[in-house]
């Protein structure tokens, strides 16, 4: 599941997630927002630590400065480990968004996106759709996927680990278990939250990239599975 806010504030005891015109997004389950990138890498070093796990993030004077990717400490997911989780079906099969190749959404609540109790919030909507939640909603609200994660789609967008770049090639070259760019200026962030209604938000490809929080945008953890 998402990180909510209560494990967050753990780490944290300051943080608030605020609220959006009067739509509170700072209960105990909530998933957590307004963290930057930062924030949630050190929250993964922070969970490390108290586990006696090796940390895999590097800090200097509290900033992360890059990482250790033989340690097994809590991190964030790869951007190839996120799409893989959220897009791959048991018989190895891609599906487009959430629910599965076919826009827009069945009526049925399946995933927290931006339904028509978003409308005072958000510009773009799924007209004749209702999940039941204006803004974010506990985690873990709706049906898991295959893999038995939840709220791949929707609630909130994702911080994932990788440096965000875009790459254009023509090479047919099959990576494996690629952990992004070197370097960077911005972070990439995957998943569609409950402010996303369009057809190109929804797509389990869109992605996008950033350094600081947002309203919409909260993480979930990972870690190498231990031999």
């Amino acid at each position: 599941k998402e990180t909510t806010n209560a494990e967050f504030r753990m780490f944290m005891k300051s943080h608030s997630s605020g609220d959006v015109k009067g739509e509170n997004l700072d209960a105990d389950k909530q998933p957590v927002v307004m963290v930057t990138w930062q924030e949630a890498a050190l929250y993964c070093n922070w969970l490390s630590k108290r586990e006696s796990l090796r940390p895999f993030y590097q800090e200097r004077d509290g900033r992360v400065t890059g990482f250790n990717s033989q340690a097994t400490g809590y991190r964030l997911p790869t951007e190839a480990e996120w799409a893989w989780a959220a897009r791959v079906t048991g018989n190895q099969q891609t599906v487009k968004y959430p629910w599965g190749d076919n826009f827009p959404p069945p009526a049925k609540k399946i995933g927290n996106f931006a339904d028509v109790s978003a409308a005072h919030l958000v510009g773009r909507i799924l007209p004749h759709y209702l999940d039941g939640y204006a803004a974010t909603a506990p985690v873990g609200s709706y049906p898991p996927n295959g893999k038995g994660l939840y709220d791949m789609g929707g609630n909130v967008a994702e911080w994932v680990n990788d440096y965000y770049e875009v790459v254009v090639s023509f090479s047919h070259k099959v990576e494996r278990d690629p952990m992004g760019p070197a370097g960077g200026d911005n972070h990439v962030i995957r998943g569609s939250s409950w402010a996303d209604g369009t057809i190109t938000e929804l797509r389990y490809s869109y992605r996008n990239s950033g350094t600081e929080g947002d309203n919409d945008l909260g993480f979930r953890i990972a870690r190498f599975l231990e031999n």
